[in-house]
C-alpha cells in the first residue's frame, strides 16, 4: 500500500488553497480564541489572581487560625523577638491576688443573747414549775414529770435539753448552787463567744462564695482569736470543768451549754468582693516575651489558650512589620510568586504532555475552572474554623482538615481530560492546600495521596457507580493517614474514629459533587466524557430508533462502521468509545432522504436515474448538513457534530463526477467528428467543487478513523468475492486515494498509525464478510414432499447476506 501521497498538480493545489480559505473564514474567530497566545496569557493572569484571592487573601502570614483543643498541624516559630501584654496571664495573676484576700465578716450578738435568755428562763422554770411538782413525788416517779418539762421548755425556747442532764442537775446541786452554776456557765460561754466563732465552709458554700479562707477580718475583733465552732466547744469544756468537782455534773453542764456555741461571725460577701476587686485592679498587665527562633506552637500537640494568644500577637506583629509600599505584606507577595511559579510549571507540563494538536485555550480554561472550584471548596472548609459553630468546638475543628474535598479536581480531570492532567491537578491542589494550612508537609502528602488514589480508580470511568468507588477509595486513603497520625500523636480513640469517618464521608461526598458538576462542565466547555458516550450508545436513543425505522440500511451501515472504528481506535491509542458512539450517529442526515442512498434502496429503483449528476451530488452532500442540524436539534455533544462534518472530509463523489464527465464527453464528441481523441480534457468543463464534500478534513484521530471506516465499509459491500487479497486491495486503494487527495493533511495521524488502522480494517472486514457454509441437499425430503431442495445457511435463516440484485455503489 502506498503511504506517501503523490504530488499534486498546481491546479489541484490552487483549488485546495481556495477551499481552505473558504473553510477557514467561518472559523476565524473560534480559532483565535482556541489558539491565541493573547487569550492564553489572559487566562493565565486571571487564574493566577483568582488563586491568590481564593487561597491567601485575608490569611495571616503565620498560617491558618488555631483554636484551643485543636491538634497543631504546623510548627510556628518566631522569626523575630516580640513581646505582648498577655490578658490570660494578667487574669491568672489577678485571680491569685483575689484568692489571697482575707475574707471579711460581721460580729453579731444575737446567738449568745438568745441562749443566755433561755438559760435564765430554764433556771426560773426549774425553781417555779418543776421543783413544786417533784417535791411531793418519790424519785422513782420523777422521770415522766422531767420529760414533760423538757419537752415544754424545748418547744418554747428552741433549745432541747436531755432529761438525764436535768436530773443530774437536780440531784447534785441545791437550788442556790444550781442557779450559781447556770450563771457561771453563761459567763463562760460569753467569754468564749466574745472572741468570735465562724462556721467552716462546706463544699456547697465554698463553691458559692468562692475560696472562703478559715481566717477573716471582723470589725471590732482580733482576727487571730477567731475560732471555729469545734474550737470554741473545746474551750468551753475546759472552762466549765473548773466550776465543780463532780465529773458527771461537769459533763451535764457542758452538754447544756454546748448548744449555745453557735457561729456569731457572718461572712460579708459584699465587703469581701470589694476588697478582692481592689486587689485585682492593682495588678499591672503581664508582659510575655518570645526570643527569635523560639517555638510558639509544636505540631502534633494540643493547642492551649496561651498558645492561641501568643500566635495572635505574633501574627499582629508580623502583619505590622511585613507591610510594604502598596499595602500588601511580604508573605502574600511570596505566596503570589509561588503561585505563579507553580502555574508556570503546570503550563510547561501541559506543553510537554499534549502535542501541538492537543493544545487549546478551551482545555486550559477547563483545567482552570476545575482548579478554582476545588480551591473555593477547600477555602470554605477552612473558613468554617472561624465561625462560632466550629470556632468554639475543638472536636469539630479537629475534623476540618480531613473534611476537605482534596480529590475533586483530580477526579474531574481524570474523567474529562485524562490521567496525566489529573496528576498535575492533584499536585497543584495539594501544594496550594498545604500553603493555605501554613505549608504543612502532612497536609500536602495527605492531599496528594487522596488525589492520586482517586485518579487510579477514576481512569476510564464509564459508569457513575465506579465514580463513587473512586471517591470512596480516595476517602479510605485519607482515612488511613488520619488513623496513623492520630495514634502517632496519641489522640483519643474517639477523635481518631471521628477523623476516619469524616475522611471517608468526604470522599463519597466528593464523588457526588463530581457527578453533579460533570454535566455542567461538559456543556460549558463542549467536552464529552466516557459516561455520556456510553449513554449515547444506547440503541433506544430517539435518533437511533428513528434511523432504524426510516433508513434501516444506513442503520446497519453505521453499526458496521462502529465495529470497524472501535477496534482500529483501540489499536492506535484513540478513544474507542468515542469512535463507536459517533459512528452510530455519523449518517443520521440520511434520514431526510433515505431513498437516495444505495443501502436504503429496494426493488431495483434508484431515484438518481431521474436526476442530473450535479443534483444527485448535491443531495448526497446534503446529508452532512442535515446531520449537523439534527445533531444540534437533539443536543448531541459538539464532538459528534464535528465528526459528522468531517467524516467525508472534502472527498470527491467519484461516481457522479465520472457520470457528469461522461455526459460532457458524449456531448462534445459529436462535434469532434473524425477525431478519435478530443483535443482537450473534457473534465475541464465539469466543476469539481460541485462534486466535493464541504468538509472540513478530519481534525482528530477519531475523525480520521471514522473517515476511513465509513469509506471502507461502504466499498466492501461491492466486493463480488471476499478473500484476504481482495479485501487488502480494496482497503489499500481507498487509503491510497484518500492520502493522494490530501485528506489527512490536518489530522494528527502518523504513518505507523495509518498502517495499524489499515491492518485492523482488513482483519475486521474478513471476519464481518466471512463466507457461509451451506447444508447438503435433503434428497429424502424432496422425494417425500415432491419439492426441490435448496441450500440453507448454517446460521440464522434470516441472514443479512448481500442481495446480488441490489448491489451497493460506494459514494
Amino acid at each position: 500500500m502506498p503511504i506517501l501521497p503523490k504530488k499534486k498538480s498546481k491546479k489541484q493545489q490552487a483549488a485546495d488553497a481556495r477551499r481552505k480559505r473558504r473553510d477557514a473564514e467561518p472559523k476565524k474567530a473560534a480559532t483565535f480564541f482556541e489558539t491565541s497566545q493573547i487569550v492564553s496569557a489572559g487566562i493565565f493572569l486571571l487564574i493566577a489572581v483568582a488563586i491568590v484571592v481564593i487561597c491567601f487573601l485575608g490569611q495571616s502570614p503565620a498560617g491558618p487560625p488555631v483554636t484551643p483543643g485543636q491538634t497543631a498541624k504546623v510548627r510556628i516559630v518566631a522569626d523575630f523577638p516580640f513581646s505582648y501584654e498577655s490578658k490570660l496571664e494578667t487574669e491568672r495573676v489577678r485571680q491569685q491576688r483575689r484568692q489571697r484576700v482575707v475574707a471579711r465578716g460581721r460580729y453579731v450578738e444575737e446567738p449568745y443573747q438568745q441562749f443566755a435568755d433561755s438559760i435564765a428562763k430554764l433556771d426560773s422554770a426549774i425553781e417555779t414549775e418543776l421543783m413544786p411538782e417533784l417535791v411531793s413525788l418519790p424519785k422513782s416517779e420523777w422521770e415522766p414529770v422531767i420529760d414533760q418539762f423538757t419537752a415544754t421548755y424545748g418547744a418554747e425556747t428552741g433549745f432541747y435539753i436531755s432529761d438525764d442532764d436535768i436530773a443530774i442537775l437536780l440531784e447534785k446541786t441545791t437550788p442556790a448552787e444550781r442557779s450559781s452554776l447556770l450563771r457561771e456557765g453563761s459567763l463562760a460561754l460569753r467569754d468564749v463567744m466574745r472572741d468570735g466563732v465562724y462556721e467552716e465552709p462546706g463544699a456547697s458554700q465554698a463553691a458559692m462564695e468562692g475560696s472562703l479562707v478559715t481566717t477573716m477580718v471582723v470589725l471590732g475583733l482580733r482576727s487571730e482569736n477567731l475560732q471555729t465552732e469545734q474550737e470554741a466547744a473545746r474551750l468551753l469544756n475546759i472552762n466549765l470543768a473548773g466550776l465543780g468537782d463532780d465529773l458527771s455534773l461537769s459533763r451535764a453542764l457542758y452538754r447544756i451549754f454546748r448548744k449555745g456555741v453557735q457561729p456569731n461571725v457572718v461572712y460579708d460577701s459584699e465587703a469581701t468582693e470589694k476588697i478582692k476587686d481592689q486587689a485585682a485592679a492593682s495588678v499591672d498587665p503581664v508582659t510575655v516575651s518570645f526570643q527569635q527562633g523560639q517555638v510558639i506552637v509544636e505540631p502534633g500537640n494540643t493547642i492551649t489558650p496561651e498558645q492561641v494568644e501568643a500566635v495572635a500577637a505574633y501574627r499582629k506583629r508580623l502583619n505590622e512589620s511585613a507591610e510594604i509600599v502598596w499595602g500588601f505584606n511580604a508573605t502574600l507577595v511570596q505566596r503570589s510568586l509561588m503561585t505563579v511559579v507553580l502555574m508556570i510549571c503546570g503550563i510547561l507540563f501541559m506543553q510537554t504532555v499534549f502535542s501541538i494538536h492537543g493544545r487549546s485555550n478551551r482545555r486550559f480554561g477547563l483545567i482552570a475552572t476545575v482548579l478554582l472550584v476545588n480551591l473555593i471548596l477547600l477555602r470554605l472548609i477552612q473558613q468554617l474554623g472561624e465561625t462560632p459553630l466550629f470556632g468554639g468546638n475543638a472536636t469539630l475543628l479537629a475534623l476540618l482538615s480531613f473534611a476537605a474535598p482534596v480529590a475533586l479536581g483530580a477526579i474531574m480531570m481524570a474523567i474529562l481530560v485524562g490521567p496525566r492532567p489529573a496528576a498535575l491537578m492533584a499536585i497543584t491542589v495539594s501544594a496550594l492546600h498545604s500553603l493555605m494550612w501554613g505549608g504543612s508537609v502532612d497536609v500536602f502528602l495527605t492531599s496528594l495521596l487522596g488525589g492520586m488514589v482517586a485518579i487510579l480508580y477514576a481512569r476510564d470511568v464509564r459508569l457513575r457507580g465506579k465514580l463513587m468507588r473512586a471517591g470512596l477509595m480516595s476517602g479510605l486513603a485519607v482515612a488511613l493517614i488520619a488513623a496513623f497520625m492520630g495514634f502517632l500523636n496519641e489522640l483519643a480513640p474517639v477523635t481518631v474514629g471521628q477523623q476516619v469517618l469524616t475522611a471517608i464521608f468526604s470522599g463519597v461526598l466528593t464523588a457526588v459533587v463530581v457527578i453533579g458538576l460533570l454535566p455542567l462542565l461538559e456543556q460549558l466547555f463542549k467536552y464529552t466524557t466516557d459516561i455520556t458516550l456510553l449513554e449515547l450508545t444506547d440503541f433506544n436513543h430517539p435518533l437511533l430508533r428513528k434511523l432504524q425505522m426510516d433508513a434501516p440500511g444506513t442503520y446497519h451501515h453505521s453499526l458496521m462502521v462502529a465495529n470497524l472504528a472501535e477496534r482500529a481506535a483501540n489499536e492506535i491509542g484513540a478513544n474507542p468509545l468515542l469512535c463507536r458512539a459517533t459512528s452510530l450517529f455519523h449518517d443520521i442526515g440520511k434520514m431526510v432522504k433515505p431513498e437516495y442512498f444505495t443501502e436504503n434502496q429496494h426493488e431495483g429503483y434508484n431515484p438518481h436515474d431521474e436526476l442530473t449528476p450535479a443534483m444527485s451530488a448535491l443531495i448526497i452532500k446534503s446529508h452532512v448538513k442535515e446531520g449537523v442540524d439534527m445533531a444540534k436539534q437533539n443536543k448531541l455533544p459538539e464532538v459528534f457534530i464535528d465528526i459528522i462534518r468531517q467524516h467525508h472530509g472534502t472527498t470527491l463523489i467519484k461516481y457522479f463526477y465520472s457520470k457528469a464527465c461522461n455526459r460532457q464527453q458524449q456531448t462534445v464528441l459529436p462535434l469532434q467528428s473524425g477525431i478519435s481523441n478530443p483535443p482537450f480534457d473534457t473534465r475541464e468543463d465539469v466543476d469539481e467543487s460541485t462534486f466535493r464534500y464541504e468538509g472540513p478534513k478530519p481534525q482528530t484521530l477519531e475523525a480520521a478513523v471514522i473517515f476511513f471506516a465509513d469509506a471502507v465499509e461502504a466499498a466492501s459491500r461491492s466486493l463480488k468475492k471476499v478473500t484476504p487479497q481482495s479485501v487488502e486491495e480494496l482497503v489499500d486503494s481507498i487509503f491510497s486515494a484518500r492520502l493522494d487527495d490530501g485528506q489527512l493533511d490536518e489530522a494528527p495521524m502518523t504513518v505507523a498509525q495509518i498502517r495499524k488502522v489499515r491492518d485492523s480494517f482488513c482483519f475486521t472486514l474478513l471476519n464481518m464478510l466471512h463466507s457461509r457454509v451451506q447444508y447438503p441437499k435433503d434428497e429424502s425430503g424432496k422425494k417425500k414432499r415432491g419439492q426441490s431442495a435448496a441450500p440453507v445457511p448454517m446460521n440464522d435463516p434470516a441472514s443479512d447476506a448481500p442481495n446480488p440484485s441490489n448491489k451497493r455503489t460506494a459514494v
